[in-house]
This record gives C-alpha cells, sequence and structure tokens, in this order.
C-alpha cells in the first residue's frame, strides 16, 4: 500500500512539473543603448521572482518566464525600464543614459569633465553650498574641515587678509608651496611674487624704495580675494604626481580647479540673494598725536631731552606735558 502511494505521490509531482514547464516560455532579446550598440551586463530579471540573467557581450540575452510577466532592465549608469512578455518570444530593449548616476563628474585640466572613478588619482570635490553656507568673505577660509589632507593658513587681517593653502603637507623653507589656481581654465597667481622696482612693483620697504611691493614685510592679501564665493560652481582638488601632471612644473604642489556659475535654462524666474557681515576690532592701534605740538621727528626731540613727540612730562602744565623747548634750539 505504502509503494502504491508513493507512486502515485511521484507521478503527480512529475505531472506538476511538466505542466509548470509548458506554461513557461523562452524570451530572447537584444539590449542596446540609444544609439544601437549593444549594452552588455544588463540585468534582465523577471520582477517578483529570483528568476534572471545577464547580457553577453554582444548584449542578447535567453530567459524563461511566465507568460504575462514583467521583464526589469537595469545597469549602473542606466536607467530602468520594464517591459511586459506578450506573445512575442523576442524582446529587444534600448536603454538611456541615467542623469542621476553620471554627473558625479570633475573637471580636470582645461575644463575636461570625467568621472571620478575613471581617475587614478586622488580628488575631492567641494560644491557651492559646502563654500557659501558658512558665509566667509574668501573661498579659502571656507574650506577649513573641507578636504581632506588640505591645510589652511588664514592670516589676521579681517575680509582682505591673506589665505595660504597647502595641500599633503607640502612644506618649504620660503613658504612657498602653494597649489595651482586654475579658474574657469585660466591660470591665476595666488602667491607673492617677487622682483625689481618698477612699474607695477614699486614703492617697497627698502632704501630709497628699491625693493618691490612684494619684497615688504607687511600682510596684505593675495588673488583668491578677488573671487566671490557666491561665483563658485564646483571647487575640484586635484592631488598627486598625476594630476599635476595635467599642467605640469607648476602645479607640483597640486591644483585648486574652479569653475565659475554659468546661465542656465529653466522654467520661471530664479534669484538666490544671500547676505554675510562681519565686524572686526583692530588688536593694536598706532599712538595718535591728538594734542598741539611741533611734531618734530623722534631723533631730533629725544637727542634734546624731549620725548618722541616732542614733548617734556610736567606735572605742573595742563594735561601733563609741555613743549620741551630744547628741541628747537638745533633749528
Amino acid at each position: 500500500m505504502k509503494q502504491m502511494y508513493l507512486r502515485c505521490m511521484m507521478l503527480l509531482l512529475f505531472v506538476l512539473a511538466t505542466i509548470s514547464a509548458y506554461a513557461q516560455k523562452t524570451v530572447t532579446g537584444k539590449v542596446t543603448d540609444q544609439a544601437g550598440l549593444p549594452l552588455p551586463g544588463v540585468s534582465v530579471i523577471e520582477k517578483g521572482t529570483k528568476n534572471g540573467t545577464s547580457t553577453n557581450a554582444e548584449g542578447t540575452f535567453t530567459i524563461s518566464v511566465q507568460p504575462g510577466s514583467t521583464l526589469t532592465f537595469s545597469s549602473v549608469g542606466w536607467g530602468i525600464k520594464e517591459v511586459v512578455v506578450g506573445a512575442s518570444n523576442a524582446i529587444n530593449v534600448s536603454l538611456s543614459e541615467d542623469a542621476n548616476t553620471l554627473s558625479d563628474v570633475v573637471v580636470t585640466a582645461l575644463g575636461v569633465r570625467r568621472e571620478s572613478k575613471a581617475l587614478g588619482y586622488a580628488v575631492t570635490q567641494i560644491t557651492s553650498k559646502e563654500i557659501t553656507q558658512a558665509g566667509n568673505t574668501n573661498f579659502g577660509s571656507a574650506l577649513y574641515g573641507k578636504a581632506a589632507g588640505v591645510k589652511v593658513t588664514t592670516a589676521p587681517g579681517g575680509a582682505s587678509s591673506a589665505v595660504n593653502i597647502q595641500i599633503r603637507g607640502i612644506n618649504s623653507l620660503s613658504f612657498n608651496r602653494q597649489p595651482l589656481y586654475v579658474v574657469d581654465g585660466v591660470i591665476i597667481r595666488n602667491d607673492q611674487q617677487n622682483g625689481p622696482a618698477g612699474a607695477n612693483n614699486n614703492g617697497g620697504l627698502g632704501s630709497a624704495g628699491s625693493q618691490g611691493i612684494w619684497n615688504n614685510d607687511r600682510i596684505s592679501g593675495n588673488g583668491m580675494l578677488d573671487i566671490n564665493p557666491a561665483d563658485i560652481e564646483t571647487f575640484t582638488i586635484l592631488k598627486g604626481a598625476s594630476a599635476s601632471a595635467l599642467y605640469g612644473s607648476d602645479a607640483a604642489s597640486g591644483v585648486i580647479v574652479i569653475t565659475t556659475k554659468k546661465g542656465a535654462k529653466d522654467k520661471g524666474l530664479g534669484i538666490d540673494f544671500n547676505y554675510s557681515g562681519t565686524i572686526e576690532r583692530a588688536a593694536f592701534l598706532p599712538k595718535m598725536q591728538n594734542l598741539y605740538g611741533p611734531g618734530y621727528d623722534a631723533a631730533t626731540s629725544t637727542s634734546n631731552g624731549g620725548d618722541a613727540e616732542s614733548w617734556l612730562t610736567d606735572a605742573s602744565a595742563p594735561g601733563g606735558k609741555r613743549l620741551w623747548w630744547s628741541a628747537y634750539a638745533q633749528f
């Protein structure tokens, strides 16, 4: 009796399997891009099941599915497409590029845009929102903590103070290891250039003005002050020898590529408004002579017994000081 029961069960399972196999249909097809070129490695999945396959090097596929089921075609960088299996056994599909996944590009040399994963060197990209959300007047100051391996040094002096940027800890005794700055494909200078006195490099702090303006010891601004942070669209930091090779020896300390915002076609009227304000106080102010006095040079006054401002301390005099007349004896 048991053997008869087992034989009946085996026969029933065989019949059910045969019916299921008979109900499925084999679908073949080809997946191409918008230009008609084959797309290999595209996943073809029967929706709602684990049944699936992928296209070969020629973009073709073969899969057995239930009639009326839905096939889902997907691949990295391409849009997902679903097709219902009908009476035909051949399904050809054309996929379009997915703008969301292909937008992760960086700007390299001469405005060339490439995908980050296609580059063989380290790249850090900072968006306009990250630069402007802190409200810094200098985009160099806005880089604090935004990029790994980037050292930012800001000199005192407020909005007009100079900013020094070093990539990957490159050091130099002359402190001349700033990266190369490229704005919309144009190289700009951010370091202080030494040079002889001339029409554009004149009146320095030397004897008879022999030193150029760049040779003085004062803290002055640099080229980055000319760039409005609100005008920056993308800010890309290229690191390593492979990245600097695109620009030659000038990029030995790295490259910072800046692209500014351009006009874009869009529906409706779009207005962006932002404001940032700073209030600062000088730590040290020069001593000013606010009382009437001769105003002779300090050397003449001190050599004749007066102070540097030609005054003599006298408790009986108004204000505690009076003119030191000996300072006039030499004239």
